[in-house]
C-alpha cells in the first residue's frame, strides 16, 4: 500500500503543478460537454499527464477518467482520474478546485494546489494531510450530538436542518477529515464517480462514515453522528437553491 500510496502522490503533485500554471494563466477556454458540465483544456492535460505516468509506472493496471475513454487493464486493480474536480471553480478563479487520483477502494489522493494542501488516505493506513512539508494525521470530530453539528450542505435539495450550524463548504471534505465540521450532505448537486472516487477512502479512514442515500443523496459524517444524520435525511428533505459542488 505504502508503494502505490508514494506513486499517487508523486503523480498527483506532478498533475497538480500543470493544473496550477493553468489556474494561474486564467481565462481558460471552456467548453460544453455532451451532459452540460464544463471542460477545459487543463482537464485534458491533467489527464493526459496522469495516465501517462500510470502507464509507464503501473502499465498492468487500468485507469479510467473523466475526459478520456477507459484503458482496461489485467492486474485487476483500476485508478480513477478526475483531473480538475471543481471545474466550476477553476473557470471562476477560485482556488479550491482539486486534482484528484484514486486506486479503486484502496487510496485516494485530493491536491488543492492553489492552497498548498493535499489530502492523502489508504486502507488501514489512516488519512493524513499535507501542508507544505507539514503533516498531520486527519480526524474526524467527536461530536455526539446534532444539536450545534457544523454542516455543509451542497446541491439543489438541501435538507432543513435548524439544529445544526450550515457552514462554507467550499473546502468540506477537508473540514470533515480535520473535525472542524461534522458532516456533509450533498443532495442534487449532480455528483459522479469520479467525484466521489476519493471520498470514502478520505473519510472512513479519518474515521467517518460515507453513505450514498439514494441516486444523487450522498452523505458523510463522523460517525458517530452518520445513523442521526440519516434519519434526519427522511424526515425532513426540504428544497432550498443549490450552491457549488464537492
Amino acid at each position: 500500500m505504502w508503494t502505490d500510496m508514494r506513486l499517487a502522490l508523486r503523480i498527483a503533485g506532478r498533475a497538480a503543478q500543470v493544473a496550477e500554471q493553468a489556474f494561474r494563466a486564467g481565462d481558460p477556454d471552456v467548453r460544453l460537454k455532451e451532459d452540460g458540465s464544463e471542460v477545459t483544456p487543463a482537464d485534458l492535460q491533467v489527464e493526459d499527464l496522469v495516465r501517462r505516468l500510470l502507464a509507464e509506472a503501473v502499465p498492468e493496471d487500468g485507469v479510467v477518467g473523466e475526459e478520456r475513454p477507459e484503458r482496461a487493464g489485467t492486474s485487476g486493480r483500476r485508478w480513477l482520474v478526475d483531473p480538475i474536480s471543481g471545474t466550476a471553480d477553476f473557470v471562476a478563479g477560485r482556488p479550491t478546485y482539486s486534482v484528484d487520483l484514486a486506486l479503486e477502494n484502496a487510496l485516494a489522493v485530493s491536491a488543492m494546489p492553489s492552497l498548498g494542501i493535499t489530502m492523502a488516505a489508504g486502507r488501514g493506513i489512516g488519512c493524513r494531510v499535507f501542508r507544505g512539508e507539514q503533516e498531520e494525521v486527519a480526524r474526524v470530530s467527536s461530536r455526539d450530538t446534532v444539536d450545534g453539528a457544523r454542516v455543509c450542505l451542497h446541491g439543489r435539495r438541501k435538507p432543513t436542518l435548524e439544529r445544526c450550524v450550515v457552514v462554507d463548504g467550499s473546502t468540506s471534505v477537508l473540514d470533515l477529515i480535520t473535525g472542524r465540521v461534522d458532516a456533509v450532505i450533498a443532495a442534487g448537486a449532480g455528483l459522479d464517480r469520479f467525484d466521489l472516487a476519493c471520498l470514502p477512502v478520505l473519510v472512513e479512514e479519518a474515521g467517518g462514515r460515507v453513505t450514498v442515500a439514494e441516486e444523487d443523496v450522498v452523505l458523510a459524517t463522523n460517525g458517530v453522528l452518520h445513523d442521526a444524520f440519516l434519519a434526519l435525511l427522511v424526515a425532513r428533505p426540504g428544497v432550498e437553491p443549490g450552491t457549488p459542488g464537492l
